[in-house]
């Protein structure tokens, strides 16, 4: 079920996302999973992860048994983590998945740690840097993923796709959003999925957006089916 509320907004005209917006899928009875990708950055003009969400958004898809928010967040050092924590202000989610691209990988990425560093002279889409070497200056130097992290990648290899769990997410806005989620405790489970860059956006990708929307499907079921799971 697509819910019709002031925050949901056609993809008219802009069809790889809505930045900064909600869309709503699924039961008001269901575990709650907010899906997030990223618009574009100077790295990546064309952002696959955007494309996917915003696609699996249109199609109102969610697991089944399972409802799911979707947002598209702008590259922006104090923007991301902000509209993320906003959205769940308004409207509470069990677990938050972010999908992020990275341009060079050759394999899909499950995060298993936000780390306390971030590049002090990267810019971000808007030009601005951030102009610290941490994220927060007072928080832990890192904080573990509580998604479901095996379980994601076991369900990527099952779709026979390559995956690793990795406990480096960089020092640009994944890592820096992840780590931010993590330290605000914005929800009780926290993910982070790293795509290789896809062909419809950049020719020399290795992947094709029907493989990351497969990835993200199968790493947003498992993530799903842990939230399903009676607490132990």
């Amino acid at each position: 079920m697509i819910f019709n509320s002031d925050v949901c907004v056609s993809f008219g005209g802009r069809p790889w996302g809505i930045q900064g917006r909600l869309v709503y899928i699924g039961s008001m009875t269901s575990p709650r999973l907010l899906l997030c990708g990223f618009g574009s950055f100077p790295a990546a003009p064309l952002n696959p992860s955007a494309a996917v969400i915003a696609t699996l958004a249109r199609e109102a898809w969610a697991p089944t048994g399972a409802e799911v928010d979707y947002l598209t967040l702008p590259v922006q050092w104090q923007g991301a983590a902000e509209t993320i924590l906003r959205a769940v202000q308004s409207r509470p989610a069990d677990g938050i998945l972010v999908v992020g691209v990275a341009v060079e990988a050759e394999a899909f990425r499950v995060e298993t740690l936000g780390r306390n560093v971030a590049s002090s002279q990267r810019p971000d889409q808007a030009g601005r840097v951030w102009g610290s070497a941490c994220v927060a200056e007072t928080g832990e130097d890192a904080i573990a993923s509580t998604a479901p992290c095996q379980a994601m990648a076991s369900a990527l290899e099952t779709e026979g796709l390559p995956v690793t769990l990795s406990q480096d997410a960089g020092d640009y806005l994944c890592n820096f959003t992840l780590y931010r989620l993590l330290h605000t405790q914005a929800a009780a489970h926290v993910g982070f999925l790293h795509v290789p860059q896809a062909r419809e956006c950049a020719d020399a990708a290795a992947f094709d957006l029907a493989q990351i929307r497969q990835a993200v499907c199968a790493a947003a079921a498992a993530f799903c089916a842990d939230l399903s799971r009676p607490a132990a």
